[in-house]
């Protein structure tokens, strides 16, 4: 006990440096990121990101400047459906499926329920954002 107490107190006075995510050019908000979007360095930085494949693919809430680090709290899940764009919105109940083509009234990441204009009918419907884009219609 006595080892491990001494060690920690040896590695509190040095401090243990950690890898963190650093971004190689200016990037919008909006942005996923990619490889070429982050340089790993041997720094510590309370908040920052420090494995590239936990955030490759994620997308950026705010913009992040040239060598400024990536913060966690600013990745979100990637956008699938974009405000206006137009996606295949399915409905099923008991059985009996109806497809139709739909207005996205907001944007939405898997899982998210939005807003959509069935675009047959013009009615405000509610549905749930697929993996593949598509929109899950709720009863």
């Amino acid at each position: 006990m006595r080892m491990v107490l001494s060690v920690l107190i040896a590695v509190m006075a040095h401090g243990v440096q950690a890898d963190t995510l650093f971004a190689t050019k200016t990037l919008r908000a909006r942005h996923v990121l990619t490889a070429e979007d982050v340089l790993l360095k041997s720094e510590t930085i309370a908040g920052a990101a420090s494995d590239p494949e936990s955030v490759i693919g994620a997308e950026l809430l705010r913009s992040v400047y040239a060598g400024r680090p990536i913060l966690l709290d600013n990745l979100a899940q990637p956008t699938l459906v974009d405000r206006n764009e137009v996606v295949r919105a399915v409905f099923t109940l008991n059985g009996l499926t109806i497809e139709t083509e739909a207005r996205a009234l907001q944007r939405g990441r898997l899982g998210d329920v939005i807003n959509a204009m069935n675009l047959t009918s013009r009615k405000s419907i509610r549905a749930e954002v697929l993996a593949n884009g598509e929109l899950k219609v709720l009863p």
